[in-house]
């Protein structure tokens, strides 16, 4: 069996005198759009081997992949919803590490609707070679759609599994809906009640596992939580990943532990109502103590998921301030703190242009808490570009956990 491999983190924006709002927005970059950091779900599968699911289509990581269930035949369908009308550009599949070349897939189609109930129409059909990475197809014109299948008919000659490693759709997104707000308590299976409290970009919260808490931050549709549980003794951290059901009432999440590359537990997430609870060890904002000020208390660091910066920009989105208030609430009731401002890249681009750009998005939230009126002598903004990743630069999914802002008291 393979285990799903996800590097879990926050993407960040941010700026220094004054949140962007009347920069024009830059040129839309092509991205994977069937990457679970773009919030694509798996709606839909065939009959699939316990291990592995069609989730693992989704997770950048070739060594993880889908393959039929034992006793089932084909033609197997698959299908991925995306959170906003996109449009595809390029295909790409990989087929390098299935089991043996006979179990590759061979042929594929591929049809795009607008939304659950609309009518397929075709994208194109592909012939997969055997043990291959990074297969492209390229439809003879760009196709639009929310929701993407494929239809997979024959193998290699295998008799009993039919596999793919990996799928990717490269495209940009027509459209940026803001997702609704995701305040409230839900129900898990395991854990028992979630209480998120949602404020811009920022979430907090707490379940009743362990005295589990939560603190993170919602970009689109895609939920980037670090979660903190204790036994009473033995305190343990890790990372979460949360997708927004397009219907807006439910979170489908993986989780992992700090150090661990595998998010290889289940959060699935059913809301329940609007209403913010409570658990023993955590209240909503207004009657709890600010978690970025006590996570600093407690462990002398804390990342910042709801501080979130656009792609090669050092300017903030408007859903950064209210974590950026936090923050300066802290120092402003700390004033015998002193920190660091660290801001941390991926690997794409050059190093040269990564320390810089880091740089320049620490200065810029030093800049804010200065004109917060913190005295610049307690703050040191530091860029350390692509130098000290947590998680692999080699898929989306690690580049999304490397590129990060983190607070240190000095």
């Amino acid at each position: 069996m393979k285990l799903l491999s996800i590097a879990v983190s926050a993407a960040f924006w941010l700026g220094a005198s004054a949140f962007a709002q009347d920069a024009a927005p830059p040129p839309k970059e092509e991205v994977n759009l069937f990457a679970l950091t773009q919030a694509a779900l798996v709606e839909k599968e065939g009959p699939a081997s316990n291990g592995w699911e069609a989730l693992h289509l989704t997770d950048d990581n070739s060594a993880t992949g889908w393959a039929n269930e034992t006793g089932s035949k084909p033609p197997f369908e698959i299908v991925l919803s995306l959170p906003e009308r996109s449009e595809i550009r390029r295909l790409e599949f990989d087929t390098d590490q299935t089991e043996n070349p006979e179990r590759s897939a061979k042929d594929v189609d591929i049809l795009i609707a607008d939304g659950p109930t609309a009518a397929w129409r075709p994208v194109m059909s592909v012939v997969l070679d055997e043990k291959k990475d990074h297969q492209s197809f390229t439809p003879p014109a760009p196709v639009a759609g929310q929701w993407v299948k494929f239809v997979i008919k024959t193998n290699h000659g295998d008799p009993k599994f039919w596999e793919i490693m990996e799928a990717r759709g490269f495209g940009v997104a027509l459209a940026e809906t803001p997702p609704p707000n995701v305040s409230g308590t839900y129900e898990s299976a395991e854990f028992g009640k979630f209480h998120l409290q949602q404020d811009g970009a920022q979430l907090v919260g707490c379940y009743d596992h362990k005295q589990g808490l939560v603190q993170g931050g919602l970009e689109n549709h895609l939920m980037r939580l670090q979660w903190t549980e204790t036994d009473g003794t033995t305190v343990t951290h890790g990372p979460a990943l949360m997708i927004l059901a397009r219907d807006g009432k439910s979170f489908r999440g993986f989780w992992g532990h700090d150090g661990d590359a595998a998010l290889e537990g289940r959060w699935n997430l059913k809301k329940l109502n609007d209403t913010v609870g409570s658990c023993p060890h955590w209240s909503p904002k207004g009657t709890t103590a600010n978690i970025v000020s006590t996570t600093l208390a407690k462990e002398g660091r804390v990342r910042l998921y709801g501080i979130n910066f656009d792609t090669n920009i050092d300017t903030p989105r408007a859903d950064a301030k209210p974590t950026l208030e936090q923050l300066l609430e802290s120092l402003k009731s700390n004033p015998d703190w002193k920190i660091t401002i660290e801001g941390h890249t991926d690997s794409v681009g050059t190093p040269e242009k990564n320390q810089d750009l880091s740089q320049r998005r620490a200065a810029s939230i030093k800049a804010y808490l200065v004109k917060g009126g913190i005295d610049e002598a307690r703050l040191t903004a530091a860029g350390f570009g692509q130098t000290k990743p947590v998680a692999s630069n080699d898929t989306d999914v690690g580049r999304a956990q490397n590129r990060r802002v983190e607070v240190a008291k000095d």
